[in-house]
């Protein structure tokens, strides 16, 4: 068992991350307006999730759930990206995605309850998180989807804002939109995948659009002031948490909510 001073340094540690992780994808989620997006493709990753337990502790295959929640809601990313390519609203294709990711769902949520008496509860564990004990797995998780994410993300900053706001116009330029967009929906499944198996899909819901949204009042300088919000917003968060004896997504959550009620408020006085 390792000693207190380690396991708070390992939370901590997990708390920069997710700071991290977040700050690098959340300023390209505002400027495409895919928050919307973003957050109900958290309903594939708990479906992923359950067809993981399904797969593990009733159908006895060896396949953990965490590669099942993100398989499934990369192909769910992907399936909305070729439904926006072929001429869908963006938000018909997000709900049609979360129509078939809920149906799965609800009948695996039958399914597995009926099966196994520990199966659900592992299941909700992705909606809850388990962050209150951070291990090694999170870390390397969180780690490695940023190490992933951003330098894709700062490499392709100009192509995703030209493509964001004139698909038609970067089609003619010969960039490849449709690949683009299956890149740019699958980086945030993975994110999204990333968050919600370490640290709950609830606290992604609440933490991935807040940095992006203050980052949008600074354009010269969005990503720095996504990282400093996110960081500041996982570690104060934590903190709080600890303090108040709460949870870290709660204290993640509340302050997430304070910073977006402050920018809303300063944004209505301007």
């Amino acid at each position: 068992m390792l000693p207190t001073d380690q396991v708070t340094l390992m939370l901590y540690g997990v708390a920069a991350l997710a700071g991290l992780l977040v700050g690098g994808v959340s300023p390209s989620l505002v400027i495409s307006r895919s928050v919307t997006f973003a957050l109900t493709l958290l309903h594939s990753l708990l479906a992923g999730a359950l067809i993981g337990v399904y797969l593990e502790d009733v159908a006895g295959v060896p396949v953990p759930p965490v590669f099942t929640a993100v398989a499934f809601a990369i192909a769910a990313s992907i399936l909305t990206a070729e439904a926006v390519t072929r001429g869908f609203p963006e938000d018909v294709a997000v709900a049609l995605s979360v129509a078939f990711s809920t149906t799965v769902t609800i009948v695996l949520t039958y399914v597995v309850s009926v099966s196994t008496p520990t199966g659900m509860a592992k299941a909700m564990s992705y909606v809850f998180g388990t962050s209150a004990i951070a291990t090694v797995g999170d870390a390397i998780r969180l780690g490695g989807a940023f190490a992933i994410i951003a330098p894709l993300t700062h490499l392709l900053w100009y192509e995703h804002k030209y493509v964001s706001f004139d698909p038609e116009g970067a089609e003619v330029m010969g960039v490849r939109v449709r690949v683009y967009r299956y890149l740019f929906y699958s980086l945030i499944a993975i994110a999204s995948g990333a968050l919600s198996m370490s640290l709950g899909v609830l606290i992604a819901h609440v933490a991935i659009s807040t940095p992006g949204l203050v980052a949008s009042m600074k354009a010269r300088k969005m990503f720095l002031t996504s990282y400093t919000v996110s960081l500041l917003m996982f570690l104060g968060g934590y903190s709080i948490a600890y303090v108040a004896n709460l949870p870290p997504s709660a204290g993640v959550g509340a302050l997430s909510v304070a910073i977006s009620a402050g920018v809303m408020a300063v944004m209505r006085r301007a």
